[in-house]
């Protein structure tokens, strides 16, 4: 199985459609999409059939099902297996990066998905991701958000690449 690690503010919104976008329509969740954003991962999920993690901050606000209605409101059609847990240091309780939370999934849940991990790509506008995860992982500007540019280098990615057992965790 191929897996999309997910954020969500400045992945499928960004800086410009805010921008440009009337202050009353921010009411309403849906209107925190991009169209243009959204319609790039779709381009993603349908070229490569990925599965979607979220391990936006978004997590923690909503449930499954709510985020997954959110979703096929706004036209994206992807199925959503889950999210990434949220990881604290014992001493400080300060936020662990998010590769740390993306690489304890994979360990948790690398053998139970059907066919196992093929590949797996990272798409955040932050970067605290681990050295191990540098290749797996595409950084988008959150000015526009993901691209059919991006999409198209992340499906080539994500359908000619299949992670060696010795890398997996």
């Amino acid at each position: 199985m191929k897996v999309i690690f997910l954020d969500v503010d400045g992945v499928l919104n960004n800086a410009e459609y805010y921008k440009n976008k009337s202050l009353h329509s921010h009411h309403k969740e849906s209107s925190h999409f991009d169209s243009n954003n959204t319609n790039a991962l779709n381009k993603i999920v349908e070229s490569t059939r990925a599965k979607i993690v979220i391990s936006s901050a978004w997590r923690m606000l909503k449930t499954l099902e709510e985020i997954t209605m959110l979703f096929n409101e706004v036209g994206i059609k992807a199925e959503i297996i889950g999210f990434t847990e949220s990881l604290h240091y014992k001493d400080t309780y300060k936020i662990a990066p998010r590769g740390l939370e993306i690489l304890k999934w994979i360990r948790d849940y690398h053998r139970t998905l059907k066919g196992g991990l093929e590949n797996y790509v990272i798409i955040d506008d932050e970067d605290d991701i681990l050295d191990i995860q540098e290749k797996h992982f595409f950084h988008i500007n959150d000015v526009v958000g993901l691209t059919d540019q991006n999409a198209d280098v992340i499906i080539e990615f994500l359908n000619s690449y299949t992670i060696p057992i010795q890398e997996l965790p």
